[in-house]
């Protein structure tokens, strides 16, 4: 969990790809990559 959200919560809007991440997430092998979106993959898919 991204610990700087408590006191600065706006961070999430400023600036989401960068310092208002919300959580890590590992996997188990790099492979798992490979059926990931990157943003524009996802409005593609979304429209959003």
């Amino acid at each position: 969990m991204n610990e700087a959200l408590r006191q600065s919560p706006e961070l999430v809007n400023a600036d989401p790809y960068g310092e208002g991440w919300l959580c890590e997430i590992e996997v188990a092998s790099s492979a798992e990559y490979d059926g990931l979106l990157d943003a524009a993959g996802y409005e593609a898919l979304t429209g959003h």
